[in-house]
């Protein structure tokens, strides 16, 4: 009874209230994480395979439609460098001024702990950079909801050895199907 009422009600600008009606359901449907959206074609760059090279700020080339994007990280093919000769290793020893005989102090090479991270982003329309923003690493999945969103989205590759791939599938709202 109650939806009798809304659908003879005139919704300002707006002729046809049985769509308005189904705009609110999709709605509904997309709150409780049911249809709603619908992924955009690759022909319409729908689906991006975006590589980032290091320290490279690139902002998405976002399709008129979409509404929402599905963002996975692939950590880059890593480029390992080796040591060409690994039986001659040369020690670094520090020694002091000091007129006062000590032993010489060997210093350790200690590992570099790099961060998870293969990427950075923001979604406020700064650039990040390689110390600032989100990080994502491999195999990491991000949602991003909102066309504005979708619009500021910035992304830095931040892997030294190696360029990630960030592969985006872009939605529409079924709501325009």
């Amino acid at each position: 009874m109650l939806r009798d009422r809304i659908q003879k009600q005139t919704y300002p600008k707006r002729r046809n209230t049985a769509t308005i009606l189904n705009y609110l359901e999709e709605l509904v449907l997309i709150n409780a994480k049911e249809v709603g959206l619908v992924p955009i074609d690759q022909d319409n760059k729908g689906y991006q395979d975006i590589p980032l090279p290091f320290g490279r700020i690139i902002p998405l080339e976002v399709p008129e439609e979409a509404v929402s994007a599905t963002m996975m990280v692939e950590q880059g093919v890593v480029n390992v460098i080796t040591d060409p000769d690994p039986d001659e290793t040369v020690s670094i020893i520090a020694r002091s001024n000091k007129k006062k005989r000590t032993p010489p102090i060997p210093v350790l090479e200690l590992p570099i702990t790099n961060s998870s991270a293969v990427l950075r982003f923001k979604e406020n329309g700064s650039n990040p950079n390689i110390n600032s923003g989100f990080g994502l690493g491999n195999q990491d999945i991000f949602e991003l909801v909102g066309s504005e969103n979708l619009k500021k989205f910035r992304v830095i590759g931040v892997q030294k050895n190696g360029t990630p791939i960030l592969r985006i599938q872009f939605y529409k709202t079924a709501q325009f199907e």
